[in-house]
This record gives structure tokens, sequence and C-alpha cells, in this order.
């Protein structure tokens, strides 16, 4: 099954595992709000342990001492708070560890065009490309431009347009909404498969989801890895391997893409019909996403072709 998308839409889920993740809070200093879901490990005392989930009086229920109240302390002033109540049951002193397992005080909604939609937690309000990297990236097709973000404001509700697409091509953040808790961040639907424009470019490798993706005039190497969900862990940007077929055969060029991102640049990088992209892996696994969805070649150039350059590994492969 083909994925389709649009080159508006083309940037987001690279970008969401690459850039502007500023760092996160320390653990110890996030402070408790309700509906987060907790661990609870005491010392010496395993058949204590608990995950508790802080009710909307902002309280969790702790055996054998009772309701505590939790929002607004940090996990280690919840432990040292629980430590003091349990030293009420126990013959000797104990010490009580809680950790963070959800945080959904500080949570928002994802909806539309996305590959997971649905509600995520963070330890810290996060930036909006964040968001879209924990909800799988915008499904192919979407028009990033038109990203909504729909606030609560008292009784009413405020709707803050969004330039994800302009924003990720010029590597400018700037103009974003900053989000806060329980914002509802709303993603267009992608066009339908066939749309009038469109093309189609196959990812392979390294990829969260392989394929044969549509783009539309215009399409870069950004675009299509975005579309391809980003990399997979074993994957690198150091390695990635443009295959395009002209008169003399077909050109692989090989694309250091980390460096590109490392000196601030994000400069187009043309991709067209029948161009092939593999994203190489970091071991000697190179096949890995790659076998799965050798029935896909056909579409883009050939198997034989693909299986050539796999045992090659050249600068230029010659069709058949």
């Amino acid at each position: 099954m083909h994925r389709w998308m649009r080159h508006t839409g083309s940037l987001a889920a690279l970008a969401c595992l690459l850039a502007w993740a500023p760092s996160a809070a320390r653990a110890e200093d996030y402070v408790l709000g309700n509906e987060d879901v907790i661990s609870v490990s005491v010392w010496l005392h395993p058949e204590l342990a608990a995950t508790l989930t802080i009710n909307a009086d902002g309280n969790v229920t702790l055996a054998p001492v009772g309701e505590i109240h939790a929002a607004g302390l940090t996990t280690k002033q919840l432990g040292e708070k629980m430590a003091d109540r349990l030293s009420a049951y126990l013959r000797q002193t104990t010490t009580v560890t809680v950790t963070v397992t959800q945080y959904m005080s500080r949570s928002v909604f994802v909806t539309g065009g996305v590959a997971h939609p649905g509600r995520y937690g963070f330890e810290r309000i996060p930036t909006l490309v964040e968001v879209l990297g924990q909800a799988g990236g915008a499904l192919a097709g979407v028009d990033l431009s038109q990203v909504q973000v729909v606030r609560k404001e008292g009784d009413t509700r405020r709707t803050i347009p969004a330039d994800l697409a302009t924003a990720l091509r010029t590597g400018d953040p700037s103009g974003l909404p900053e989000l806060k808790a329980g914002d509802t961040i709303l993603l267009p639907g992608p066009p339908l498969p066939g749309t009038p424009g469109t093309e189609g470019v196959a990812v392979l490798g390294e990829v969260s989801h392989p394929g044969l993706f549509s783009m539309a005039s215009g399409g870069d190497v950004w675009g299509a890895l975005a579309a391809a969900g980003g990399l997979t862990p074993r994957g690198t940007l150091r390695d990635v391997r443009l295959l395009t077929r002209g008169d003399a055969g077909i050109s692989v060029t090989k694309l250091d893409l980390r460096t590109v991102l490392d000196n601030g640049a994000r400069a187009p990088i043309a991709v067209k019909s029948g161009d092939v992209l593999v994203v190489m892996s970091r071991g000697p696994d190179f096949l890995t996403g790659f076998v799965n969805i050798l029935a896909l070649s056909r579409d883009a150039l050939n198997t034989v072709v693909l299986v050539d350059y796999f045992k090659n590994r050249n600068t230029t492969v010659t069709a058949r």
C-alpha cells in the first residue's frame, strides 16, 4: 500500500528527530500534577511497590497509609512525604523512590493527518515539532502550512495558525506558537492517492516506513525522508544514497546529510519520480528495512538494479 504526500507536508518527521530539541528538564525538578502516573518503590519492602495515578483532587492512595496529596510536589518531596507517613507502620526507617511514568498533567492532543493521533504527555511542554515526532510524524500529503493549534481559554477556544512547512523549510521555528498543556494540534488530512501534480519516489533502508511516496514538483531529499517517518535508530544520515536514472544508466550519489545539518544548512536536494533514496545502516546489516519491500522497486527503478547496488555499493551502477 502506497503512502502519498505533497511537498508542503514534507519535512515534519525528520526534523522532529533531528533538530530543535531543547535540553530536558531534570526529572527531580518536575512538579507533579493531576493525572500524572507515578511508580512508587519502598526500600526493603517490595510488597509496597505501586503504580498510582494522581486523581482530580491531586491525591494518590498508598497502602497502608491511605490518601496523600501529591500535586504540586516534586517526586523527591513526595517520596519524603510517603516515607514519613510509612514510618508509623514500619519498624525501621525506609526510603521511598517516586518516578513519573506518564506526564499526563502536561499533555497535548494530536489529531488529523498524523501517523498516531492521540494524547501525549511530556516532562516539559514540548515544541510543536517534538510533538509531531512523538506522534509518528505527519501523514504523507498533509499540508503543513495549514496546521492549527486549538487552545482552551476559559470557556472559549482559540485557534492559532502554525505554518510548519515554512518553519521547517527555512530552519527557523521562531514563528511557531509555543504550546501549552491541554492544547490540541490539528493537522489537515492528506490528499487522496493519485492527486494531480504528485510523483513517486522510493525510500528504502533504515527508515521507519519504507515505501513509495508521491511527491509534488520541487520535492527534495528532506521531504522524502520525512514522508518515510525519519530514520530508525540504526540509520545514519552520514551515508544516504540517492539513485537517479539518466541516459547513461543509474547514478548513485552518496549524501552526508549529518554534516549538512551540523553546518546549519538544509538546502534542498531535488528528487524526482523514479528516484530511490537508501538510508544505510550504522552496522554491517545494511539490508535491514530493505528486503521486505523489494517489490516496490518495480515502481521505482527495478529489483535487479537495486540488488546490484547493494552488492557493489559503488559510486555508479549501470541499469540492465
